[in-house]
């Protein structure tokens, strides 16, 4: 086991970044729109509750989430890891929680405090971590998993001596447990169809048990100590005594028509330890009465679908709070008197590619996997009886293939119309949280950036095969522009309500923005008006038209952004160069003052039009990537990025 020195780490919620000059200009991160957990099929997902039944953790990407059980909206995310996150199991202290990823490390961090301030960080496997416990004095810590040679290891969580080992095991380690009381006992998991039981501490092993017929998925204490549970590949749910290690029983075994069809990967106890529920792959949920050993009730996931989106890999009983976890990374709120799942928490699981904000003030995402989600920032559904609350997410209905989407673009009129580019080479169209699956327009090529007019009947697309297209009412025509030829790589439409004609911008491959005039007729067309823009060093990435039309915001690949006039090409400022890597977005406060941008390196920069220099930095604002910025006011931003998470920021220009 290898230690590293403890080192700070901050998911900070009030930061200064800036020029000194600037020193007033600050940002409050208001709202953490948190992502749905990270799933794999064919894999568990564990789920960890704190001591007083109010949160729970989960992992996605470099991301540990805690969030509340009662207010899913409300979230904290913890950001310290460098490889991607597996597990988070609370101590029963309350004060920490313990967090492993794939590279083997396990980090112990404060779960109270804002900042989450690191305790230790440990390398106790040399491969995935599946699974920690602790145990009930929050002293001690089993953390298993894949390895290499070596498949666990129990260690103190703040200096990582080692209190026992791990063995018995020829595969990868599924999961494990540690009784709270003394004396203390622990029971691992794993795909070698075996189960192993500890006496500590120090931990050794004791007991090796062979009951179940394939991978043993899950292993529980009761809360009362008296019992422990395994689940796996088989189906079965086998009962334990928890100071002895030997078999009670199999679980309603007189009874084979309750038992569960699939993979029961995840088994939790009812907190008088009376009751287990029991997640599997048969797409349901169940539970189970220990004493009378039968079942009690089921509730079915997905109604009466076979997809495999619904086969449950997780869950977690903390107080009134049941918690079931779907394969597509849904949160199903379950009850033991009703069939289905009492409320359903949406979210993304993939890192989102591709947003637009409409003015009616309604954010649509779109993630790597093909999920569409919409959140609604207007005062009106905040004023809604049925509206979801804000920073929990609506899912897009419709089909959208599973394809990736690249790019988005909302229409700026009174049509609340959402135009999306996807991979698989189509645009299709989003209405009043709906995907218009008979408007789907095959384009050729994938879209590389898009623009879409007030109206929303007019889309200009960069396609991924160095053409431009123009589709209007449906209708897909390839374009050609005279006066370059160069690859274009964005584009954008100036807003129609400016007062001024309105235009469309072309970023190039050669570091050239040009203006044009579209024509309207059977054939469209993309008529010069003079104006060319050279002002970045790099091909153009992103474009953005002031609210006025009057100024146009170019983006490069190097990270460098420049305000020119629309009007005569005259440059206005070329100071906003603070990212390291290719500027994904740019958008505009609604009184032009100000802009905001989201790039490759993470974070999210606020600039200043009449003091360039003044700037406000958010610093990995989204790990792996900021894909997407818009302005809800003037002081308001919300950003959206590779870590699957939409962040709303409060802005102090004074």
């Amino acid at each position: 086991m290898t230690s590293n020195a403890p080192r700070s780490t901050a998911s900070s919620s009030i930061q200064q970044q800036q020029p000194a000059a600037a020193a007033a200009m600050i940002f409050v991160k208001k709202e953490y729109f948190a992502p749905a957990p990270a799933t794999s099929r064919g894999q568990a997902v564990r789920l960890s509750a704190d001591p007083e039944g109010e949160r729970f953790a989960y992992a996605n990407g470099k991301t540990i989430v805690i969030r509340s059980f009662s207010e899913p909206e409300k979230a904290w995310e913890y950001t310290g890891h460098t490889a991607t996150t597996t597990v988070a199991r609370f101590a029963p202290s309350g004060y920490y929680v313990a967090s492993g990823d794939a590279a083997g490390h396990v980090r112990i961090w404060d779960a109270k405090g804002e900042d989450h301030n690191l305790k230790s960080q440990f390398q106790p496997i040399g491969g995935r971590v599946n699974d920690i416990a602790w145990d009930g004095e929050s002293q001690r810590v089993m953390a298993v998993g894949e390895g290499r040679g070596n498949y666990g290891a129990v260690f103190t969580y703040d200096t990582g001596n080692s209190v026992g080992s791990v063995s018995g095991h020829s595969r990868q380690i599924n999961a494990c447990a540690m009784r709270q009381r003394r004396p203390f006992r622990a029971i691992t998991c794993s795909d070698d169809q075996t189960s192993v039981f500890y006496h500590g501490a120090p931990y050794k092993f004791a007991t090796l048990m062979a009951d179940h017929k394939g991978f043993v998925q899950d292993a529980r204490f009761a809360p009362s100590d008296e019992y422990f549970v395994t689940v796996g590949s088989d189906s079965r749910i086998m009962l334990y005594d928890a100071k002895t290690g030997e078999l009670v029983r199999q679980v309603a075994a007189a009874s084979p028509a309750d038992a569960h069809t699939g993979t029961i990967f995840a088994v939790s106890w009812s907190p008088d330890s009376r009751l287990i529920l029991t997640s599997s792959g048969d797409r349901t949920c169940r539970f189970w009465d220990i004493e009378a050993d039968r079942l009690v009730w089921t509730v079915r996931i997905g109604g009466e679908s076979a997809s495999p989106d619904h086969q449950q890999v997780g869950n977690v009983w903390a107080g009134k709070h049941i918690v079931s976890l779907s394969l597509c990374g849904d949160i199903n709120v379950l009850q033991m008197d009703a069939a289905a799942p009492v409320k359903t928490v949406h979210g993304h699981q993939k890192p989102i590619t591709a947003a637009a904000l409409t003015p009616s003030k309604r954010l649509y995402t779109g993630s790597y996997d093909g999920r569409l989600c919409t959140w609604d920032f207007s005062d009106a559904s905040s004023a809604a009886d049925d509206a979801l609350p804000l920073g929990v997410a609506a899912l897009v209905q419709g089909s959208t293939g599973d394809a990736r989407p690249e790019t988005a673009a909302a229409a700026l009129g009174d049509r609340d119309r959402v135009a999306f580019g996807f991979l698989d080479d189509t645009l299709r169209f989003v209405e009043n949280s709906g995907v218009a699956t008979t408007a789907s327009v095959a384009l050729g090529a994938a879209p590389r950036s898009l623009a879409i007019d007030d109206s929303g009947s007019v889309v200009v697309a960069a396609l991924a095969d160095d053409s431009l297209v123009v589709c209007r009412n449906g209708r897909p025509t390839r374009v050609e522009v005279k006066d370059t030829t160069a690859a274009p790589r964005a584009v954008a439409m100036s807003p129609a309500g400016s007062g001024q004609q309105q235009l469309v911008a072309v970023g190039f491959q050669d570091e050239s923005v040009h203006l044009y005039e579209l024509r309207d007729g059977d054939a469209p067309a993309l008529v010069p008006t003079g104006t060319r823009i050279a002002a970045n060093s790099r091909e153009i990435s992103v474009l953005a038209f002031s609210p006025t039309g009057d100024l146009l915001a170019t983006g490069d690949a190097a990270g460098k952004i420049a305000v020119s006039k629309t009007g005569t090409g005259e440059l206005v400022t070329s100071r906003w160069s603070a990212h390291s890597a290719r500027v994904y977005a740019i958008a505009w406060s609604p009184d032009g003052a100000h802009a905001a941008s989201a790039s490759l390196d993470g974070h999210v920069i606020v600039w200043s039009l009449d003091q360039p220099t003044r700037r406000i930095i958010i610093r990995n604002a989204h790990l792996g990537g900021a894909a997407a910025v818009f302005f809800t006011d003037n002081e308001t931003v919300v950003s959206a990025g590779a870590d699957a998470g939409v962040k709303v920021w409060a802005i102090t220009y004074d």
